[in-house]
C-alpha cells in the first residue's frame, strides 16, 4: 500500500512539474496562427507565495553574465508573463492581468538590449533574433485575444502594450 501510494505521489509530481505548452488557438478568431508555444506559467502573481518565485527569477537573473544567454533569460521571463496575463484575464483579474503584461514587455525589451549587446560583441544571434520575432507576434496574437475580452479603459491599455510588441518586432527585425 505504501508503495503504490508513494509511486502515485512521485507520478504525480513529476507530471505536475512538467513543462507545458500552452496553445492558443487563433484560427477560430480569424486571426493569423503563430506557431509559437509559451511556457507554463507556474505559480501567478494573484498567489500570495509568488513573490518566492519573483525572488528566485531575479537572482538567477542576475548571476546570468553572459548577453546571450541574459536574452535567451529574459525571453522567457517575457513569454511566462504573457502566459500568466492570459491566465489572469481568463481568472477575471483584468487589472493584474494588464500589470502583468506590461512586466513581460519590460522583460521583452531587456532581452531585444541584450541581444543587441550580444551581436557587438560577435555572437551568433541569428537564433535569438528569429524567436524574439515570432514571441513578439505571439505576444501580439495573445493580446488580441485579450482586447476582445475586455472593455473600456483596459481595452485602451491593451491596445496600447499590443502597439509596444509590435514595435518589439519591427525593432528585432532591424536589429537581426
Amino acid at each position: 500500500m505504501k508503495r503504490a501510494l508513494l509511486i502515485f505521489l512521485l507520478l504525480f509530481l513529476l507530471g505536475f512539474n512538467k513543462t507545458f505548452a500552452q496553445t492558443i488557438s487563433s484560427s477560430s478568431a480569424g486571426l493569423p496562427e503563430v506557431n509559437y508555444e509559451l511556457p507554463y506559467p507556474g505559480i501567478l502573481p494573484n498567489n500570495p507565495l509568488y513573490f518566492l518565485k519573483a525572488v528566485r527569477d531575479n537572482l538567477v537573473g542576475f548571476f546570468i553574465m553572459d548577453p546571450l544567454k541574459k536574452s535567451e533569460y529574459d525571453l522567457l521571463q517575457a513569454d511566462k508573463r504573457l502566459a500568466s496575463a492570459k491566465a489572469l484575464l481568463d481568472l477575471g483579474n483584468v487589472d493584474l492581468s494588464i500589470t502583468t503584461l506590461s512586466k513581460s514587455g519590460n522583460y521583452f525589451d531587456q532581452a531585444i538590449s541584450k541581444a543587441e549587446q550580444a551581436k557587438s560583441q560577435g555572437e551568433n544571434t541569428n537564433d535569438i533574433f528569429g524567436k524574439l520575432i515570432l514571441s513578439s507576434q505571439k505576444q501580439q496574437l495573445v493580446i488580441q485575444q485579450m482586447i476582445g475580452k475586455t472593455k473600456g479603459d483596459n481595452k485602451t491599455n491593451l491596445k496600447l502594450l499590443e502597439e509596444r510588441a509590435r514595435d518589439f518586432e519591427q525593432r528585432a527585425k532591424i536589429i537581426k
